[in-house]
């Protein structure tokens, strides 16, 4: 299975953090060019929006430069992303140029292999044209194979530097835990409390917008909230970014109005704020003796948020 984060529909081209050396991916194109005596040489991505060149040997032609799509109802190519993983010799004088798009109808034969995502679903695949005959012409497929696990390599990496970075317990906009960080480190407070007779509860605040904002602004509100709520809370306390608009915390208190007067502070002192963002929030008290798990208190202190409550129909 994938990591969220990763969208294999989404083009490798629109993310400028995915860590692959697209560099190296040109460079090994150059290199099949070379040794098949090729006039074109690629990747391409299969995306939500059809088939994506990733990369390309330099080419004059510019015809299958980075950022080029073919339409997704393409049969040439989805034969050669859906082949067998042995991949495809094409031999493209023997069909009808019609079938093909405009670019692929000057070309005499293709050599294709499938490239995949580390959980086996379709990447899309490398391709090698050639628009005149030699000696290459007829070569297997399979000496494809060594770029093809190359590609695949860096795709495995790039989904492991994806769930290494989920695994990480900080969130790297506000410096405060994010959901695994929470998730790992408050149980263990929470036993200690319980330990010592201490009450506590759980509290979301949600970030809602009142005007218009972009991502920038979004960053802002996130520092100034986390901002305000680390200064608000204790030594024994824990706060986490939740997720992209709410933020969790755990506190042990006296009794269960203090947890109304922790949230009226934070709403108070953030409604001062010029940032076009209003607080919801939501919270639930904890006795010592209960023995609910941390998971079940914070989806039941979740649930009172106007995001969780069910929607009505008009």
């Amino acid at each position: 299975m994938l990591p969220e984060s990763v969208k294999p529909g989404i083009s490798l081209l629109e993310n400028d953090n995915h860590g692959l050396n697209l560099v190296r991916w040109m460079h090994q194109c150059e290199l099949m060019k070379h040794y098949y005596q090729a006039d074109k040489v690629f990747v391409l991505q299969k995306t939500d929006t059809g088939y994506e060149v990733i990369v390309s040997a330099a080419d004059n032609s510019m015809q299958f430069a980075p950022g080029k799509t073919f339409d997704a109802e393409a049969t040439l190519l989805q034969r050669m992303v859906y082949s067998t993983p042995d991949g495809l010799n094409l031999d493209l004088t023997q069909g009808t140029s019609d079938e093909y798009p405009d670019e692929f109808r000057s070309v005499l034969c293709i050599l294709s292999r499938p490239v995949h995502w580390p959980d086996g679903s379709v990447f899309g695949c490398l391709c090698v044209l050639n628009a005149h005959a030699n000696e290459n012409q007829h070569v297997s497929p399979l000496m494809l194979e060594p770029f093809q696990i190359l590609l695949q390599q860096d795709l495995t990496l790039l989904c492991q530097n994806y769930r290494i970075e989920a695994l990480s317990m900080r969130d790297a906009n506000t410096g405060m835990l994010n959901h695994y960080g929470f998730i790992m480190m408050a149980p263990r407070q929470l036993n200690l409390g319980r330990r010592f007779g201490a009450h506590c509860g759980v509290i979301f605040f949600e970030l809602e917008p009142t005007g218009d904002f972009d991502d920038e602004m979004l960053k802002r509100c996130h520092q100034e909230l986390a901002n305000l709520l680390l200064t608000t809370l204790r030594a024994a306390d824990i706060a986490a970014h939740y997720d992209n608009t709410k933020f969790v915390l755990l506190v042990f208190v006296d009794l269960e109005r203090d947890l109304e007067h922790i949230v009226r502070r934070v709403e108070r002192i953030f409604g001062q704020s010029p940032l076009p963002m209003s607080l919801d929030y939501s919270y639930r008290f904890f006795t010592p003796d209960s023995t609910a798990k941390l998971v079940a208190m914070v989806d039941e202190a979740k649930s009172g948020l106007r995001s969780s409550l069910p929607k009505r129909d008009d």
